[in-house]
């Protein structure tokens, strides 16, 4: 199966994605953004846009490797990635459509959550999450999928919550 954690930047998503893969018993973590460096490091001038999702590839690149990678282990594959255009959908719908149990997850907080959150990190009032905020906040509450709103609960509770809904029997 693969568990894809969308939400805000700075919402705690590669933080649920470590106390997940920490309790299921065979699962890795499949990093996008290795993706979305990659594929964006490649073009000059950064042609398409400034998120890895305006990038035709990064969505192409990231369902062929998550196709691959669950083709070729016997292993849980959680992605802690923000989606914020609908198009990005895209790679949930094609995994789903060749028979791969796929679960998009999003998380949802207030904007002060979020905030304290990015803060709390190390960052400062002026980083580029920091600049985003509202953009990843309204583009992932759209997308269909399992949303969980995470103000006020540890990632504990947010673990036992998420692996509860994603599990087979759901």
């Amino acid at each position: 199966m693969i568990i894809w954690i969308s939400g805000p930047y700075g919402v705690g998503k590669s933080t649920l994605a470590e106390a997940m893969a920490a309790k299921m018993e065979n699962a890795l973590i499949f990093d996008a953004e290795d993706v979305g460096n990659a594929v964006r490091g490649s073009y000059p001038d950064c042609p398409y846009g400034f998120i890895f999702e305006d990038y035709p590839l990064w969505i192409e690149f990231c369902y062929k490797l998550l196709k691959d990678i669950h083709n070729q282990f016997d292993k849980d594959i959680i992605v802690p990635m923000t989606l914020v255009r609908k198009e990005s959908y895209r790679i949930i719908r094609k995994l789903r459509r060749i028979g791969i149990k796929t679960k998009l997850v999003i998380l949802e907080a207030s904007y002060e959550s979020v905030h304290d959150r990015i803060l709390a990190r190390g960052e400062d009032e002026d980083c580029w999450c920091m600049k985003n905020i509202e953009l990843s906040r309204n583009g992932s509450s759209s997308l269909p999928g399992i949303h969980v709103v995470t103000d006020d609960k540890t990632v504990d509770e947010l673990c036992s919550y998420v692996l509860v809904k994603v599990s087979p029997q759901t």
